[in-house]
């Protein structure tokens, strides 16, 4: 069993959903923080979903307006992913967040 330490990057350039990771088949996660910056000129919103792969349903969790120019984490807590389950995010305009995810990846082999 190793544990391995990652970050996924993203920048959102749509408002659809975005998976911004999936958890590896072998493997468990926790998503230690998720820190998003407005490089828009708007306030917005953002939205955080883990991705149920089991019930292959999405869970809201997390949902902040983040001033434009500011930064914030928007995760309240560690959140824990099981194989194959998702974190996605969605913002409330295009091209407005991009941000950073700090994981710690369980791989069971």
């Amino acid at each position: 069993m190793a544990n391995i330490y990652k970050n996924a990057q993203f920048d959102l350039t749509s408002t659809d959903v975005t998976d911004v990771y999936t958890v590896p088949s072998n493997s468990r996660a926790i998503i230690q923080n998720i820190h998003v910056a407005n490089v828009g000129s708007s306030n917005t919103e953002i939205k955080a979903f883990l991705y149920d792969n089991s019930a292959t349903t999405a869970f809201q969790f997390a949902e902040h307006t983040v001033n434009s120019g500011n930064s914030q984490s928007i995760s309240d807590g560690s959140i824990v992913l099981e194989e194959n389950d998702k974190l996605q995010l969605q913002s409330g305009g295009a091209n407005i967040f991009e941000g950073t995810c700090a994981i710690l990846e369980i791989n069971r082999d």
